[in-house]
């Protein structure tokens, strides 16, 4: 393989992950770090020049902009990164845990000596599948809701994410959350991607959501019955 074809191939293995949807949905930051660190190497090694790494690095940063304003109105999906609790609906009865894409059974969860794990998850472009360890069988998970073959529905509940290599639980102090929102909104309207990137997941995190009443609009949550005036309600219990 000579100098040219060298280079066609590792601009294509960017652009190919420039256009990786599902991750860049998943994890926007880790998509635009990725797309940042192979630039960087692009240009260590001498495949491309100064302003092609600009404009590589422009590019990077206007698809975490659209994929951001894309989760605003996306559903819940499962996500890699995340811990759940797997619960029944309606209740708090649970049926196992999820931790960083391998699931336990609720008894197994309090063995502190337990080597091995009761099923692993695979992703796909619709979702998800559990594929249990003893018995091979494959349960499917979609948004955030796992269904066995009998049909039986259980509720992926997120206690915790890891980002950045540290895992954080879902916030669920109202004043906290307000403070956050409010620097969010400063750094996007000034463009401030990195501070907007290390706040996003935070939000994203935590146990509220946007109040479909008054879109959290200030002219209209102060006296917003849905809300209460906070401009976000609780989604999580």
């Amino acid at each position: 393989m000579n100098f040219d074809q060298a280079k066609a191939l590792r601009l294509q293995r960017w652009r190919s992950t420039l256009d990786d949807h599902d991750f860049r949905m998943e994890n926007p930051e880790v998509h635009r770090q990725t797309l940042r660190e192979m630039t960087a190497a692009l240009a260590s090694e001498g495949l491309i020049d100064e302003l092609q790494s600009f404009d590589m690095n422009e590019m990077a940063d206007a698809a975490y902009w659209h994929a951001v304003e894309d989760l605003i109105d996306a559903p819940a999906r499962y996500r890699s990164a995340s811990l759940y609790a797997v619960v029944s609906p309606g209740s708090s009865a649970i049926f196992g845990a999820i931790r960083r894409s391998i699931f336990y059974y609720a008894n197994s969860l309090g063995d502190a000596d337990r080597s091995t794990y009761d099923g692993k998850i695979y992703q796909d472009a619709g979702g998800a599948n559990l594929v249990f360890s003893q018995s091979g069988l494959i349960a499917r998970i979609t948004g955030l809701t796992l269904t066995l073959l009998d049909g039986q529905k259980y509720e992926l509940v997120e206690t915790g994410r890891t980002i950045d290599g540290v895992t954080y639980e879902p916030l669920d102090d109202t004043d906290a959350y307000r403070a956050l929102i409010e620097m969010a909104v400063v750094a996007k309207e000034s463009r401030d991607l990195r501070s907007y990137e290390k706040l996003r997941p935070l939000i994203d995190l935590a146990k509220f959501h946007q109040c479909s009443a008054c879109l959290d609009h200030f002219a209209l949550r102060e006296d917003c019955p849905a809300c209460g005036g906070k401009g976000f309600v609780l989604s999580r219990q």
